[in-house]
């Protein structure tokens, strides 16, 4: 089993959440008997998806979008993602409470062009030292504090999920597509 997680990410953040989602879907993946690799990569410097079983597609949110390298990634390769296994993640709510508490991106347009089966939301991180002049005008418009808002448990658990579809083949036609998970 040959896993890509391709990834996009501003400062750094949700790079961190895809290399953990990638150490925890190896163990899963070794610990139910399955010789596994798991690559990951920033999605600007993916040149194919085609070598791969399955993919992980990730980006930061920011305004309420994805990435364009993530964005890119998905077009660019839509044909070969369109037959195999694909999941979404997205980075983006922070804050105690989660600010935005809905749904803070619509990655709808990527779900339906590369037929991805789940889209999961991770709170992020703020750290102001690296955030830019706009950036940090909207987390102070938000009145959102700096800090690591990620649950590490939760990565965990979702690479657990995605390893149990992985495990079983027919669980990959028995799955919901097109749903969102928060």
């Amino acid at each position: 089993m040959k896993v890509l997680i391709a990834v996009a990410s501003r400062h750094g953040s949700t790079k961190e959440i895809a290399d953990e989602l990638g150490r925890a879907l190896s163990a899963e993946l070794t610990g139910r008997g399955m010789t596994s690799q798991v690559d990951v990569m920033f999605a600007d410097k993916v040149r194919s998806v085609a070598e791969y079983d399955a993919v992980v597609l990730g980006s930061a949110v920011y305004r309420g979008q994805w990435l364009d390298s993530a964005k890119g990634l998905a077009e660019r390769h839509r044909g070969a993602l369109l037959r195999k296994p694909v999941w979404l993640f997205s980075s983006g709510p922070v804050g105690d409470p989660l600010k935005p508490a809905k749904d803070p991106v619509d990655v709808s347009a990527v779900v339906a062009l590369v037929g991805a089966r789940k889209n999961r939301v991770f709170s992020g991180k703020i750290d102001k030292q690296v955030l830019r002049f706009a950036e940090r005008a909207i987390m102070t418009a938000l009145r959102v504090k700096e800090g690591d808002y990620r649950d590490w448990a939760a990565v965990r658990e979702w690479a657990s999920q995605v390893a149990e579809v992985l495990g079983h083949p027919h669980a990959l036609n028995q799955e919901t597509s097109h749903a969102s998970h928060q």
